[in-house]
C-alpha cells in the first residue's frame, strides 16, 4: 500500500467506547472535543454526547470524516500526522 492509499483508507467505525477512550486520553470534555470538530452552538457538547451514548433517543454514530479529524487533531490517527506548514 503507497502513501496515497494509505491517506485515503476510510478507518474502521468506533464504538462508542472507542470515542470515549479517545476524548479522555486528548484530555479533553465533551464540549472541547465537539469544538475541535467544528461543533457550534451553546449545547453543542450534547453532540459529542450523542457520539459516547451507547443508547438512547439521541445516540448516533460519529460521522467518518469527524472521527478522523478528531484522530488526526489529537494525535491519535493510527497511519497519518498533521504538521505545521512551513512560510513561503
Amino acid at each position: 500500500m503507497n502513501e496515497l492509499e494509505k491517506a485515503v483508507r476510510q478507518l474502521d467505525p468506533p464504538s462508542p467506547e472507542d470515542v470515549v477512550a479517545a476524548r479522555k486520553k486528548a484530555g479533553l470534555s465533551q464540549d472541547e472535543a465537539a469544538g475541535l470538530i467544528g461543533a457550534t452552538g451553546k449545547s453543542r457538547y450534547r453532540t459529542w454526547q450523542n457520539y459516547e451514548a451507547t443508547d438512547g433517543p439521541g445516540a448516533r454514530p460519529i460521522p467518518a470524516s469527524a472521527w478522523e479529524l478528531f484522530l488526526l487533531k489529537t494525535g491519535q490517527h493510527p497511519e497519518l500526522v498533521l504538521v505545521v506548514r512551513q512560510p513561503g
